[in-house]
This record gives structure tokens, sequence and C-alpha cells, in this order.
């Protein structure tokens, strides 16, 4: 077979939404053709879309080695990078809550997600998380600020009503 009738095989897969044969069907064509951008930029989006984090991540990042110029290939890197930091700042701050290392944890998880907002400023998610690490650290300015910019981005109304949520807990922290 041809890495283009494994490719078809997994657009069908992600018309029958089963996610998992389609990358399946992606490793079959990219072991065809491993240095194909393109198969690999698609099988990074699908294992994103199942929550394969790393497995999208290392794709992404072989499209856009193989084809530097593609712009689409290195905007699709950033996002699942700053998915990938985003994840990582929850964790830290997570591991923070009652912890005799919260602070560092949570100076820690403020680096991380500024610089995932730094890879893909659409990210209500990054920006949502920033705010929060700024709000642990006793950053509330920061926080709000970082709320502010999250909800400016585009968002449904329950997100929206969860931020101003969050904006009236900080204020009201900053003032006792």
């Amino acid at each position: 077979m041809k890495a283009e009738d494994y490719l078809k095989k997994a657009y069908r897969s992600i018309y029958n939404n089963d996610f998992e044969q389609a990358i399946a069907w992606f490793d079959q064509a990219l072991a065809i053709e491993p240095d194909n951008a393109d198969i690999h930029y698609r099988c990074s989006i699908t294992c994103a879309r199942s929550n394969r984090l790393d497995k999208a991540i290392a794709h992404a990042r072989l499209a856009f080695a193989l084809m530097p110029a593609q712009e689409e290939y290195k905007l699709h890197f950033d996002r699942i990078q700053a998915k990938e930091l985003t994840q990582l700042a929850k964790k830290r701050l997570d591991s923070s809550s009652g912890s005799s290392s919260q602070g560092s944890n949570s100076s820690s998880a403020v680096r991380l997600l500024k610089r995932a907002v730094q890879l893909d400023p659409l990210s209500v998610d990054s920006q949502v998380w920033l705010a929060i690490a700024y709000a642990e650290t006793g950053q509330y300015v920061n926080a709000l600020k970082a709320l502010r910019d999250a909800s400016s981005l585009p968002q449904d109304e329950a997100v929206a009503t969860q931020l101003r949520e969050l904006e009236q807990r900080i204020r009201k922290t900053m003032k006792t």
C-alpha cells in the first residue's frame, strides 16, 4: 500500500470519530513516508484531540523541523507546547497546595504559564491559570491583568461567568 491509501483510511477513521484507529493509520503512512511533514502535522492534530499530548508534540516538532517555513506547522507546534506547559503548571499548582514548597511551585508555575501565553496568546486556559498562579504568589495586580486578557479572548458564556467570579474572588482577597 501507498502512504496515500493509509491517509484515506485515517481520514475515514476521523470521520467515524475513531481517533485511535486514525493514529494507527497515520503511523502506517509514516512508516512509508517518515519525512512527510504534512502527515506528521495531521497526526499531531489527531493525537492532540485524543489527549495524547506527548505524541502530538513529537509529531508537531517533526513537522516543523521538516518544513520550518510552513507557518501553520509552527503555530500548531507553539499551541501544543503551550498546552503542555499549562498542564505542567497546573500540576505544580496542585502539588503546592498545602506543601512547604508552595511558593517555589507557584513561582515556577507563573514562569511556565507566562511562556505558554507567549506561545499561544489566544489560550484562555493558559491566561486563566496564569491569573490563578499570580494570585497564589500574591501578585494580585498581575492576576487581574491576566484575567482581563483572558476576558478579551473569544469564549462561551460559561467561561465568561467563571472569569467574572474569579475576578471577584481575587479582588476580595486583595482587600483582606
